[in-house]
């Protein structure tokens, strides 16, 4: 997967425009476009046995990401010059965000620009839905990226419930202020996420439903060892990987050719002393036999 996008709701998000002081009317808008410990919406709507939901575990931003990343306040996550509202580059901009264990809350001087003014007006009115935000995660890594947890004592319709912890985000693109929420979830990226995941959770059940025996596991590595020329693949990769790290701090050689290489040199280099000696001992029997007559 990469970008994903996530909603959340007007009544969560609070997105408001700060009251003006005095007559002056504020363009300060606030709002929450990332809440920690909650449920999202079903992230997979078109399944018919299958709801998964997404909970944004606290410390899944880290505070250097949100520093070294380059954040747009935007509508509907556009990327048009016009609709965007503000910004925040390595920290600092007219888009403020400020972390706490709870969520991620933004404060923005919006632009003075048609679609500034607009957006000011339809939060006033009412007529925002709500935030959302795109990002990306580490979900490759199932222990401290992304993990899937099925939620045994829970039955919607007859469908299993899971639940996606999201525990990093590797990248944080944009906060948006969203007018229609259900294009969202009919967009080609939403339905490709929302397969990706599926894979994830049916690879997940396949590893969990085989468990090898104790002779399916000795007939397993018995196999690789004789393709492998006595290494198991997991002893395969692990030697590889190894010898990897070995010449890479070894200048290309692993540490057993670094070895050899040390004690083939070592009887080179004691083979030449015994030779000089040898010489040494000829030259000096040759001068006492000149030395004799």
């Amino acid at each position: 997967m990469t970008k994903q996008v996530r909603f959340i709701p007007i009544n969560t998000c609070g997105l408001k425009v700060r009251e003006g002081e005095g007559q002056e009317q504020s363009r300060t808008v606030v709002g929450t476009p990332i809440v920690f410990g909650q449920r999202s919406n079903n992230l997979t709507p078109w399944s018919s046995y299958r709801e998964v939901y997404e909970v944004m575990e606290p410390g899944c931003i880290s505070d250097e990401l949100l520093r070294e990343s380059d954040i747009v306040l935007n509508l509907n996550h556009s990327n048009k010059v016009t609709d965007i509202l503000g910004r925040c580059r390595n920290g600092e901009g007219t888009l403020k965000l400020t972390k706490s264990l709870r969520d991620i809350g933004c404060e923005c001087d919006v632009a003075e620009t048609n679609a500034g003014n607009d957006t000011l007006v339809l939060i006033k009115r009412g007529d925002i839905t709500g935030m959302s935000f795109a990002f990306e995660d580490d979900y490759e890594d199932s222990e401290n990226g992304v993990s899937y947890e099925r939620m045994k004592n829970e039955d919607h319709d007859g469908k299993e419930v899971w639940v996606r912890h999201v525990k990093r985000v590797t990248a944080l693109y944009d906060v948006s202020i969203v007018t229609h929420p259900a294009y969202e979830q009919t967009s080609v990226g939403t339905r490709e996420a929302a397969e990706a995941i599926d894979k994830a959770i049916e690879a997940q059940l396949k590893r969990e439903q085989h468990q090898e025996t104790e002779e399916e596991k000795q007939a397993r590595e018995a196999k690789e060892r004789e393709a492998n020329g006595g290494e198991t693949n997991a002893e395969k990769e692990a030697r590889e990987a190894r010898e990897k790290q070995e010449r890479e701090a070894n200048g290309g050689e692993t540490n057993a050719e670094k070895q050899a290489r040390e004690e083939r040199e070592k009887k080179e280099r004691e083979a030449v002393a015994v030779m000089r000696m040898r010489q040494r001992r000829l030259a000096l029997e040759q001068e006492t036999d000149n030395f004799s007559y």
